[in-house]
């Protein structure tokens, strides 16, 4: 018979507002639809409550003896998978500047993660709720599952930009005063039966919640009590900053001489990309009682991105694969590898850009650099054709025609923070005398 039995965690953590509680503490979501307007969310949202009658199957009964069947947190009243019932939240926090592409990175992440783990790491990747990462999904689908493959469409079109409210943020109220949260995309994470570790399933299955927040929420002063949508960074088991060159006008310079095509598309923003490190930083001591000398303990994955555009600068820097693979067919992130490679990428960053180093290895005692490319081909200018009427403020944007796109490492920063911060869920290789041997430490 199927194991049917709950295994509940003592505390849960909210994906929203990060408090914890007790599993008894869970609101319940009224189901009648006469039984609306809530304390916290407003008169048009069902009303939470804490049940004191249920069915002989476990769900809550509401006051119009209708059965319920999503639960909510007690503290912010925000809707809460069963699955943190029994699965520990982990957390990875996505932070830039405006415009660097963290919502292309993440859309072309995800969809990787989906197949390659599964596929090569014998670990299953599902959506903990799929309406959660409904927003996700879509740009999943414009960027891979686009019904004009061969259309030449902006980049603004494929996804737009994450703004300061909207959609991925939830508005809370407690009283006179309304908080903003950010809305996480929200991955259920366990081992196959033919992990190494697939007896332990219990253990090592997490949530994986993951934000991708406005790039101007990360800027010095955007942070405050009612607007703390970037508080995950405390919380986080692993930080990604994400380093876009062309937003660098050293790099720029260098693109222009090596490839003029590609720093003209991109030229025209220019912004201190340091000052997100720093102020993330700030934020992290200032609510984790850090103090001003000392590092934060979690590792921190500088991410350059568009290295399709930069990568002449390093022409061997994919000359290994991160991956190995047993002859069981499973594969392993090879940390020597990864090494070699941080290095590299480290180094031509000290050289052009010291500033993003210093603040990386000030921040955090566990840095890795890798380097990233969400499309893995340069956009090209759109050119108007006589079949195809274009506006002529948006001739001159840069765009990508979808069957080209080709993602290189985007799930890497992932997997490596995941053998960072959960060892026992990714493998890694570990090498003995004669031989590659594939482990995944407890």
């Amino acid at each position: 018979m199927p194991d049917t039995a709950l295994n509940l965690l003592s505390r849960v953590t909210c994906p929203h507002c990060w408090k914890h509680f007790a599993p008894e503490e869970f609101l319940w979501v009224a189901s009648h639809p006469d039984l609306t307007g809530d304390a916290r969310l407003g008169p048009e949202k069902a009303r939470r409550f804490l049940p004191s009658r249920f069915t002989a199957t476990g769900e809550a009964i509401d006051a119009r003896n209708q059965p319920c069947h999503e639960l909510a947190c007690p503290h912010c009243h925000l809707g809460v998978p069963r699955a943190f019932l029994e699965i520990d939240p982990i957390f990875m926090s996505i932070l830039g500047t405006p415009g660097c592409g963290k919502s292309f990175f993440l859309a072309a992440a995800t969809w990787q993660l989906r197949q390659l783990l599964p596929n090569c790491f014998k670990i299953a990747c599902s959506d903990v709720d799929p309406a959660a990462n409904r927003t996700l999904a879509e740009y999943e689908e414009s960027l891979f599952l686009n019904p004009e493959p061969d259309r030449l469409i902006p980049l603004a079109d494929l996804i737009r930009k994450t703004e300061l409210q909207g959609e991925l943020y939830d508005s809370v109220s407690y009283g006179e005063h309304a908080i903003n949260y950010p809305r996480p995309f929200m991955f259920a994470l366990r081992p196959l039966t033919d992990h190494p570790n697939g007896e332990s399933v219990r253990r090592l299955a997490r949530a994986l919640c993951l934000y991708d927040n406005a790039g101007e929420h990360f800027l010095a002063g955007a942070d405050s009590p009612s607007n703390p949508v970037t508080q995950h960074l405390t919380r986080s088991a692993c930080l990604l900053f994400m380093f876009d060159p062309t937003q660098d006008q050293r790099f720029r310079q260098m693109l222009m001489k090596e490839n003029p095509t590609a720093a003209a598309l991109i030229a025209g923003r220019n912004n201190r990309q340091e000052t997100v490190l720093t102020e993330a930083a700030t934020r992290i001591r200032r609510y984790t009682g850090l103090s001003a000398t000392a590092k934060h303990d979690r590792p921190l994955i500088v991410v350059v991105t568009k290295q399709d555009i930069w990568e002449s600068f390093l022409p061997d820097l994919d000359a290994e694969s991160p991956f190995r693979q047993s002859k069981q067919g499973l594969s392993a992130v090879d940390l020597a590898v990864m090494q070699k490679r941080s290095a590299a990428v480290r180094s031509l960053l000290l050289r052009v850009t010291p500033e993003i180093v210093a603040a990386a290895e000030s921040l955090s005692d566990k840095v890795v650099f890798v380097g990233v490319s969400a499309l893995g081909v340069a956009p090209e200018k759109i050119a108007p054709t006589a079949s195809e009427w274009i506006e002529p403020n948006r001739a001159e944007l840069p765009a990508v025609r979808p069957s080209t796109i080709n993602p290189r490492n985007v799930a890497l920063p992932f997997l490596y923070g995941l053998t960072l911060s959960m060892p026992g869920l990714v493998p890694l290789m570990r090498k003995k005398p004669g031989s590659d041997s594939i482990s995944s430490p407890s």
